[in-house]
């Protein structure tokens, strides 16, 4: 018998086979694969053959060149080019930061990266964050700014110079990889294999450096993938108290584990333990859930802003926050990051530039006062 001859119509059926007897796949083949899967306009069969994909290559064990091959199919779908970003006007001296999540969290939480950057904006660091509506939870970072009042139909220009004035803007991304996007949303709830790098590359705007939240333990991985697209500053944190279920943050329990890229070399790959590091009370998940609606998800934020919150809420944002300024370079390490933004929280500072912010953004005032 010869060799199975291999075609583009025959691509998917390949590369699933492939899959499924732990083989070796042909990069090539499976970029012919990917790119069939997300053309196919019949989209029960694609819905399919997405997941399959997507899913057995995370059981067979993914490598970095295959996800890199899926995040270029993508972005080759729209048109999109993550190393072609615009950079924002900040006064010279000055980083700008973001944070980030992969999403599909082990644990469902609060808004975290959003609340902690308006806290490190609070404390002097020039932030940005790419904002989106929510897949799996209650509230995404868009929908919380949205229904607090912050106008986020603004072009770049217009949200860099709120950046500006602020030290604090959101960029939407729902335009920027529109046909993907139809494709994707709301069809996966668990890490697949574009989370190690799919929403750190999908940003309009460049960062100086920026802190990646992984809904999984592989950071080496995601670590490896950004560096395959020239990403040269990065902090990749993932955090757990069970070893499964993970959140794309810094955490408040368990442990966190931290790996970066600086100026373009790859670090070591280091452990935090908040009790231990911050002296913390042992939190559980439960302690930073999300709320039971979307009302009571966004008032436990506002709380924390205001410095009204549950002490485990706001210490993960606290944390995260800190771990923004350590990045800004407006604290030495996590710990003084941490202590500085407990005291623009506990001062009721970040609340001010939530106000402020969506003042400069021509947002609506009165939105927020719902949650007062």
């Amino acid at each position: 018998m010869g060799e199975v001859k291999i075609t583009k119509n025959n691509a998917v059926s390949e590369v699933l086979y492939r899959i499924n007897v732990q083989s070796k796949i042909n990069l090539k083949l499976l970029g012919e694969a990917f790119d069939s899967v997300l053309s196919n306009p019949k989209q029960y069969v694609r819905d399919i053959q997405l997941g399959a994909i997507l899913t057995g290559i995370m059981a067979r064990g993914p490598t970095t060149d295959e996800i890199v091959t899926l995040l270029k199919s993508v972005f080759k779908l729209d048109k999109f080019n993550p190393k072609k970003r615009y950079k924002i006007k900040i006064p010279k001296g000055e980083l700008l930061i973001g944070a980030i999540g992969s999403g599909k969290k082990g644990v469902k939480t609060m808004n975290i990266s959003t609340p902690a950057l308006l806290t490190a904006a609070s404390a002097g660091a020039f932030t940005a964050k790419v904002v989106s509506c929510s897949t799996s939870s209650l509230t995404g970072s868009a929908d919380f700014l949205r229904e607090v009042g912050m106008n986020l139909n603004l072009s770049i220009k217009e949200m860099e110079e709120v950046v500006s004035k602020t030290k604090f803007g959101a960029f939407t991304i729902e335009s920027l990889l529109p046909k993907f996007n139809s494709i994707y949303a709301k069809r996966f709830y668990a890490p697949h294999a574009l989370s190690f790098g799919l929403a750190a590359l999908a940003s309009p705007i460049k960062y100086d450096n920026f802190l990646y939240g992984l809904a999984h333990p592989n950071i080496n991985l995601s670590i490896n993938v950004l560096k395959k697209f020239e990403i040269e500053n990065v902090m990749v944190v993932s955090a757990s108290n069970d070893g499964i279920h993970y959140i794309d943050e810094m955490g408040v329990y368990g442990m966190t584990k931290i790996k970066g890229i600086h100026n373009g070399k790859i670090g070591y790959t280091k452990k935090f333990n908040p009790l231990v590091k911050l002296n913390l009370p042992k939190y559980q998940s439960r302690d930073i859930c999300e709320g039971k609606n979307k009302r009571e998800n966004i008032k436990l934020v506002i709380d924390v802003l205001r410095g009204k919150g549950e002490k485990a809420r706001e210490d993960i944002i606290c944390i995260n926050a800190g771990t923004i300024l350590y990045l800004a370079r407006k604290a030495k390490n996590l710990k003084e990051g941490y202590m500085i933004s407990k005291k623009v929280i506990q001062e009721g500072i970040p609340f001010k530039k939530l106000l402020e912010v969506i003042k400069e953004s021509g947002g609506d005032e009165k939105k927020i006062k719902r949650y007062l």
